[in-house]
């Protein structure tokens, strides 16, 4: 009997596990994207110094203009510009892409560019590039009339802003923007766009639409800005915003962090966290593995008590054999005479 309550009591505790493990992966799977930049600062490798690169039609992507060699401007082989540090101070930009849609790349380049006039990276009328893995401080990434562009895991600081104007499918996420003055992230009559897994700290505005829609800003890491986490305004329409983690912005709290503006329709707010990052753990989730591991072994150790209690509960002695019982009187140990044999004629 208090074999059959142990069992009980420790199929209790699995599901009690299998519950709270439930949980923890859910919140994980939803958030463990939320990548924090600032602990890649340090691996940009060693870059040599170059001019500010200008590409004007995709007959420039050459080796004259800053573009590695070996590419051929398809999708499984780009244009590549990489490893370089562009440093200025004047009304012009660091890198400046125009009129192109062959496939390229723009990786692990430090650029500044503290002119108001400049920007780090400028792209107008452009289709189908990278720009990801980069150092980028004091002026923005600047996006004009520019589809299909992913924008990842830079680290982006020190008064920068991404500006997308008159753009459409392009995917932004990774970014970690500090202290910037602007709009962190601002689209203008921009639609069908993700903005994914940025680390926002200390702009104007977080994120900020204006006649863009269709847009998903999700798994994005969003504090102390001055105003709003996100502003969406001047009939954007059908934006999602969604498993992001959004705090302390503008002394406003939960969802009023967030601004919609009255002609904006159809927008989607689902899965935010308006609090500390830290209430679950970043990128190594310890807690979920722990209790992982204590769900593997319960369900082993609840598997074998199962079995070894089965196996004790069929078991059975065997009983001795029973011999049909004898009309007949046992037989005794005194000596019987036997008759003696026939004599046998010896003919």
């Amino acid at each position: 009997m208090k074999k059959i309550r142990a069992i009980k009591y420790l199929w209790i505790l699995i599901l009690f596990l299998v519950f709270v493990n439930s949980i923890f992966y859910i919140k994980y799977t939803s958030f463990t994207k939320v990548n924090l930049i600032e602990n890649e600062k340090g691996k940009i490798k060693p870059n040599v110094d170059h001019s500010p690169i200008i590409i004007n039609g995709n007959g420039n992507f050459n080796l004259t203009n800053g573009v590695s060699p070996g590419g051929n401007g398809t999708y499984g082989n780009p244009y590549v510009i990489e490893d370089y540090t562009i440093d200025i101070d004047g009304p012009i930009d660091c890198i400046f892409i125009n009129n192109t849609n062959a496939y390229f790349k723009i990786q692990n380049c430090t650029l500044k560019n503290p002119n108001t006039g400049g920007s780090t990276i400028r792209l107008n009328n452009v289709t189908n590039g990278w720009v990801f893995d980069n150092d980028i401080s004091l002026r923005r990434i600047f996006l004009i009339n520019s589809h299909n562009i992913t924008i990842s895991n830079n680290y982006i600081h020190e008064r920068s802003s991404i500006s997308v104007e008159f753009s459409n499918n392009n995917t932004i996420f990774n970014n970690d923007l500090i202290n910037c003055r602007l709009e962190a992230i601002h689209l203008l009559h921009s639609d069908n766009n993700e903005i994914l897994n940025n680390y926002i700290k200390n702009s104007t505005i977080g994120i900020k639409f204006e006649y863009s829609s269709n847009n998903t800003i999700k798994a994005n890491e969003i504090y102390d800005c001055e105003s709003y986490a996100i502003g969406i305004g001047h009939a954007s329409n059908n934006n999602r915003i969604l498993d992001n983690y959004i705090y302390n912005n503008g002394g406003f709290i939960d969802e009023a962090q967030i601004y919609i503006d009255t002609d904006c329709y159809g927008t989607i707010i689902k899965g935010n966290i308006f609090n500390y990052r830290e209430i679950i753990p970043p990128e190594i989730p310890w807690l979920y593995i722990i209790l992982a591991v204590v769900l593997v072994s319960g369900v082993i150790i609840g598997v074998v008590l199962y079995r070894r209690y089965r196996r004790t509960k069929e078991y059975k002695h065997p009983e001795p054999p029973k011999f049909p019982e004898s009309d007949e009187p046992p037989a005794t140990t005194e000596q019987v005479d036997l008759p003696e044999p026939p004599e046998l004629d010896e003919d």
